[in-house]
């Protein structure tokens, strides 16, 4: 059977040219030192929100992003909340701190949180063949689905193709554990699984492990409509606004969160307070699995990357116009979220995040 689920840029003359020489040779050398320099985590509060609030907005207008927002953790709490440009562009409305986004994967680490939090309670084993609690194969007429375990999912080395491919094109690529390949369809099937030995939705559950507990109270896998008051609208690299064409009714794994940037704050501090915990999820989550380039690893769920002075989680978000990103450093308990409702957002995300933390960034060149 397949999952499959689409969803898923003095007249002057004389000295313009050097001018723009030396500016170039400028801005490659800050790029540089931004990129890979050390982490900030002394800056004055002040004196950092005075430096984002200049940059950002000619960040936003060079590249005609039409709105984000940056939350910046220190000492394991939400220090520094920022929001520029507009949510909506017709009619007219301004980005605010508690805008909902659409998370697209950055739903991925909380749904993998909710299966290992599943594997501690014993209702399954990281490393049990799926097919033995399921009795579905993810693809009929390949006898590889029996050997697809969460693990691998959660590390995508389960072989399975990722979201918004034909029917003709769902297949394997390559034995499940052998190898990485990102795959939405395999966070599919995982949740078909877990609903079925827990009895409850995946709404059901992300209330019961980390929304509630966690305070995440604009969270939600499924569509409500009180977010079409609130919902961030979408657009693309010509600032055309993408159509609202599909509200869930039904929770998935993959790409129907619906978050704030506050909210997903709380999970991002969560995992930072526990990760010094051997023994709690968090800690298990970011413990590398397997590696996909050099310097960048993948845990449970979180992506991972070889950073000074110690590594660093993070995971990205991409659908329809919306772009996120999220890099932490749990032993420094500092972080880093930008989200963002156009998708020229790359282009900047990295500036952005190397001016709120200083730092390096592996994974964003791998990404």
């Amino acid at each position: 059977m397949s999952y499959l689920t689409i969803e898923p840029d003095h007249s002057g003359r004389s000295i313009q040219p050097v001018c723009h020489l030396i500016s170039l040779l400028l801005i490659f050398l800050l790029s540089a030192c931004t990129r890979d320099g050390p982490l900030s985590t002394d800056t004055p509060i002040d004196q950092l929100s005075r430096t984002i609030d200049h940059t950002t907005p000619g960040l936003i207008k060079k590249y005609q992003i039409t709105g984000l927002s940056i939350g910046v953790i220190r000492d394991g709490q939400l220090c520094l909340l920022r929001s520029f440009g507009h949510s909506h562009r017709s009619p007219d409305k301004k980005m605010e701190p508690n805008t909902l986004f659409r998370a697209a994967s950055l739903g991925k680490p909380v749904f993998a949180y909710i299966v290992v939090a599943l594997a501690e309670q014993g209702l399954l084993d990281l490393d049990t063949p799926l097919y033995s609690y399921f009795e579905e194969r993810v693809i009929d007429d390949d006898p590889r689905s029996l050997q697809i375990t969460a693990r691998m999912i959660l590390t995508h080395t389960s072989g399975l193709p990722n979201l918004g491919i034909n029917n003709d094109a769902f297949k394997f690529h390559f034995t499940p554990g052998s190898n990485f390949k990102y795959s939405g369809h395999g966070y599919l099937y995982l949740q078909k699984v877990i609903e079925k030995l827990s009895g409850k939705s995946l709404e059901q559950l992300a209330k019961e492990t980390v929304f509630k507990p966690l305070g995440m109270s604009n969270s939600s896998y499924l569509w409500h409509t009180e977010y079409s008051q609130s919902l961030a609208h979408s657009y693309d690299s010509k600032g055309k606004q993408y159509p609202v064409k599909n509200r869930p009714q039904s929770a998935f794994s993959a790409w129907s969160l619906f978050t704030t940037l506050p909210d997903y704050t709380r999970f991002v501090e969560h995992m930072i307070k526990c990760s010094k915990d051997p023994d709690s999820i968090a800690s298990k989550l970011l413990q590398p699995q397997t590696e996909v380039a050099k310097g960048v690893d993948w845990g449970l769920g979180w992506g991972l990357q070889q950073t000074r002075p110690h590594r660093s989680f993070w995971h990205w978000g991409s659908m329809a116009g919306y772009r996120h990103f999220v890099v932490a450093y749990p032993k420094e308990k500092l972080a880093v979220i930008v989200m963002s409702n156009n998708e020229r957002a790359f282009k900047i995300t990295d500036e952005i995040m190397a001016l709120a933390i200083g730092g390096s960034y592996p994974a964003y060149d791998w990404f």
